[in-house]
């Protein structure tokens, strides 16, 4: 039987399991492949599992093992999704398709702006998808390196980070809070993270400022994803329950 599972450390928060299975109802195994050596990882990947989601902090290691990149792919440098085909492993981002619909559900449109808070995989992931909306797109990183050498990659601005930005949307990537990160705020925020978030619904309604939380982030990427993995569409509906909590 096929099985399935994600890849990454820490994973004791991770929700994926339980969408997973409502998805399919229990039809197929997930697992937390979880652990510190990711040529561990890999390996078991390759051993035992048909595809496997990849979360951090190796979504940038996963690309690089990758014999098929998808154009998606292609414009990160990242994946978080590998299957097995009979040509080889292939690389997907469903994050990108995500935080495509998420922006597009929000009702964005080209010529908007976007600041992407945040330059590891996850944030090359949102700044793709805004770019690729026609979103005048930033980022910015308190490592000014990693923010430099992702806005030239990507083609996008860079913002210094001591510097206050009021964008249309703001994309908050990190894992957790970051000092000074209240400089920053957009008519809406899209967050990533969902175990322990930097916003809350109340405190930007509060401002006025709509909120699209980590868990829709985590939805749409898994409606995006699973019928990749398995050739069968998942169950939305069920599949959103199970990020209800």
């Amino acid at each position: 039987m096929d099985k399935f599972g994600i890849i990454g450390y820490p994973l004791g928060h991770s929700k994926s399991p339980a969408a997973f299975t409502a998805a399919y109802a229990g039809r197929w195994q997930f697992d937390l492949i979880e652990g510190k050596d990711f040529e561990e990882l890999w390996q078991l990947f390759l051993r035992e599992y048909k595809a496997v989601n990849i979360t951090a902090p190796y979504k940038e290691m996963a690309y690089q093992k990758a014999d098929i990149i998808t154009p998606e792919v292609e414009m990160i440098h990242a994946t978080n999704l590998v299957i097995k085909t009979p040509e080889g492993i292939k690389a997907f981002n469903s994050d990108f398709r995500g935080v495509k619909q998420c922006i597009i559900n929000a009702g964005f449109k080209a010529g908007d702006s976007a600041l992407i808070v945040g330059a590891g995989g996850a944030g090359k992931a949102a700044a793709a998808a805004a770019k690729d909306l026609g979103l005048k797109t930033a980022v910015t990183n308190r490592t000014l390196r990693k923010a430099a050498a992702m806005a030239e990659f990507m083609g996008i601005d860079i913002h210094p980070f001591e510097k206050p930005c009021d964008a249309d949307l703001l994309i908050y990537t990190v894992p957790g809070p970051i000092e000074g990160v209240e400089r920053f705020s957009g008519k809406a925020v899209l967050e990533a993270c969902y175990a322990k978030p930097t916003f809350t619904k109340e405190g930007l309604a509060a401002k006025g400022v709509p909120y699209i939380d980590g868990k829709e982030w985590h939805y749409q990427q898994a409606i995006a994803g699973y019928g990749l993995m398995t050739g069968v569409q998942p169950d939305v509906e069920a599949t959103r329950k199970a990020y209800e909590f």
